[in-house]
């Protein structure tokens, strides 16, 4: 029996280690802002119950897009669109705890976004319209919002960044 137990420890420690080498951002992919043409990349890594993960890449295959959702807890939900035509993005979500929730929508070229979320019922949404921005949200506690929207109005080159720690703290940046 406590064989069984240890090698579901070693199994199951795996993804964390693994996660551990490589947070948001920190690991150099051949594929989003500086990748070549053809090469999108998805990944999706959840340890805990009850999450929810969804990334969609409709770039075709001349674009290069990077993707990568990581969920540690219970009842957290993620989503990451690359729409169509959208070139040399990355997108990154990483949240650990319980019911955070976090989206990322690219419509442009050369954008990245990330957001980091520890705690209980943080939300987090980006939208970049236009081309060559950066967006970053950090969020650690309990029921924290933030909104950053980019180039709604073609204007690019923008850059956001929402860092927020305590309880129901709310952020919402627009960059026409």
């Amino acid at each position: 029996m406590i064989k069984i137990i240890l090698a579901l420890l070693l199994i199951l420690s795996v993804p964390v280690i693994s996660m551990a080498f490589c947070p948001p951002g920190g690991c150099q992919s051949p594929c989003g802002g500086n990748g070549y043409y053809g090469c999108t990349e998805a990944e999706i890594v959840q340890i805990g119950s009850l999450n929810q993960a969804d990334i969609t890449q409709n770039g075709g295959s001349f674009s290069s897009n990077l993707a990568t959702i990581s969920q540690l807890g219970i009842a957290n939900k993620a989503s990451i669109n690359q729409h169509i035509f959208a070139d040399h993005n990355e997108a990154s979500i990483a949240q650990t705890g319980m019911m955070n929730q976090a989206n990322i929508n690219q419509y442009g070229d050369t954008n990245d976004a990330f957001v980091t979320q520890n705690g209980f019922a943080n939300h987090a949404s980006v939208g970049q319209y236009s081309n060559k921005n950066l967006a970053s949200t950090v969020q650690n506690g309990i029921g924290n919002s933030s909104s950053i929207s980019q180039g709604t109005q073609l204007g690019g080159a923008y850059t956001a960044t929402v860092n927020q720690s305590g309880w129901a703290n709310s952020a919402t940046v627009l960059q026409k």
